[in-house]
């Protein structure tokens, strides 16, 4: 046990909290919990993006699977303490591997680089460096970049209770991250795009029913302009800094149910749900804008026929 520790204490990170003197100079609980929640989604966040530029996957099922296992074998343990000042040593689990995860040939050394790449790339760098800024834009897309960024700024940087500092050890020179201006946290955090929802489209049908006796539960003999859902048509598509001009419409019926609402486009393959219009709408922007990249980044050959056929109309019907 004690070998195993020691393996991951030697590529681990140290962070130290100090409680601001106007809250008493004690670390709180909650502090802790924050601090340590902060890390944890945003490197696991940092996994997710570094596995896309490898994963080839394309069944959104399978691919959920294959990131809980991904996630599972890359979250953060606590390998060494120190009470006196409250300091704590993290590291990913590189030594054992308890699950396969697609085209990660040698797992510790996968899971070792990525921690230092997430150490360099997050935790030692210059929030307000230009050249810094313009390599994060390049490698990674707003929306990897709100969910590395946003938990470390929020919950670490602008914490108002507690100061951490970051070190190699707890005899290493400890260093805080910087405060980014507030462009360049607009660049790190990007924005949610809003959309307007679609107005609904209504219809009304009639019908010929039968009713026997005082019974409550007519039969329904013929239906008449059946009741259709509401029919979304969008020529436009745009989500983050992704903008689509379509040739023509696309179409997604909108259904509604005691569980929410969902758009669903058959050509597409798509099919969202969420509990309002405006987020169903956002999700399918977001599917919409994943699927055109993720297809055209892969060659014809890996693509199964489906897959193929919805490539080829998207590359069609995109201006």
């Amino acid at each position: 046990m004690d070998e195993f520790i020691e393996q991951l204490r030697e590529k681990s990170v140290f962070f130290k909290l100090n409680s601001k003197p106007k809250f008493g100079g004690a670390v709180s609980v909650d502090d802790v919990v924050k601090v340590l929640k902060s890390l944890t989604d945003s490197y696991l966040s940092f996994i997710e993006a570094e596995y896309d530029k490898i994963n080839v996957e394309q069944d959104r099922k399978k691919l959920k699977r294959i990131k809980d296992g991904l996630f599972s074998e890359n979250s953060l343990v606590i390998v060494d303490l120190k009470f006196e000042s409250y300091g704590m040593s993290i590291s990913p689990n590189f030594v054992t591997q308890s699950q396969n995860i697609p085209l990660i040939k040698k797992p510790g050394e996968w899971k070792k680089s990525a921690f230092e790449s997430y150490k360099s790339i997050v935790l030692e760098s210059d929030y307000n460096d230009e050249e810094y800024l313009a390599e994060v834009s390049r490698k990674y897309t707003p929306v990897q970049r709100q969910r590395i960024f946003k938990p470390i700024i929020d919950g670490i940087v602008n914490n108002e209770r507690a100061t951490t500092s970051f070190g190699k050890d707890a005899n290493s020179e400890l260093r805080t991250l910087s405060k980014p201006k507030q462009q360049n946290y607009e660049l790190l955090v990007p924005k949610p795009i809003q959309v307007e929802p679609s107005p609904e489209d209504i219809k009304t049908s009639l019908a010929m029913v039968e009713i026997k006796g005082n019974k409550a539960r007519p039969k329904v003999l013929e239906l008449f302009e059946e009741v259709k859902n509401p029919i979304y048509s969008f020529s436009k598509i745009t989500f983050e800094e992704n903008s689509y001009e379509l040739k023509f419409p696309i179409y997604c019926e909108m259904i509604h149910d005691e569980e929410g609402y969902s758009f669903e486009n058959s050509e597409l393959g798509i099919y969202v749900s969420g509990e309002t219009i405006e987020e169903i709408q956002q999700l399918f922007f977001e599917e919409f804008d994943y699927i055109y990249h993720r297809y055209n980044e892969l060659p014809d050959e890996q693509l199964t026929e489906d897959v193929l056929s919805i490539k080829s109309f998207l590359n069609f019907i995109v201006v």
